[in-house]
């Protein structure tokens, strides 16, 4: 039993000494912003490099054409004649480009596994690790890895690379989708859901 608990105490306090950091430093948060394009990076070399090029699009009012029920209710939506994905609404994101480089050599991922998702955001900060006392940097690097992006690892054996991307859903919710790719260009898709309380 002590063995099981010592990982959870030492998360809670890690948790608890950046709850503290980030009182310290406000301006942590003040330095996050949205953008629609982001270039992500796996954070292990010894296993390779591998880079994600994500790119948004926020369709206007005017592209948007609405499709009614027999009542007349909105139900969903097209852009230039495509129906989109169910879960967009006005105002939410579509992904446009989603490319994955390994070790240099570019691996296509087709749109079925990304051209239906709706509703992802990208966080980026101005916060430097180097502007960053060392006493203050691990809660630094924390902070930053949970920005709203996606993350993508190698995997030991260096076979495959792992995306992972968090999205919010109603009630406060939130699905996580994850992406498998090998290097000959297979690709597996899944997502999980927090379930509601």
């Amino acid at each position: 039993m002590k063995m099981l608990l010592l990982p959870a105490l030492a998360t809670l306090i890690f948790s608890l000494g950046a709850q503290a950091q980030l009182a310290k430093n406000p301006h942590w948060h003040k330095s996050v912003s949205y953008t629609l394009s982001s270039t992500v990076k796996n954070p292990y070399s010894e296993y390779g490099e591998a880079t994600l090029y994500v790119e948004l699009y926020e369709p206007t009012d005017a592209e948007l054409e609405k499709i009614k029920n027999h009542k007349g209710q909105t139900v969903g939506y097209k852009l230039k004649g495509q129906k989109l994905p169910s879960r967009f609404w006005k105002g939410e994101t579509l992904i446009r480009k989603f490319e994955l480089t390994w070790d240099g050599k570019k691996i296509d991922i087709p749109e079925r596994f990304w051209a239906d998702l709706a509703g992802f955001r990208l966080q980026q900060s101005s916060l430097k690790l180097e502007d960053v006392p060392d006493d203050q940097k691990p809660y630094a690097r924390g902070f930053l890895s949970h920005l709203n992006k996606p993350k993508i690892h190698i995997s030991a054996d260096r076979g495959t690379v792992l995306i992972e991307w968090t999205r919010s859903e109603e009630c406060d919710g939130h699905s996580r989708l994850h992406w498998v790719i090998s290097k000959s260009g297979k690709v597996l898709r899944h997502r999980t859901m927090a379930p509601h309380n």
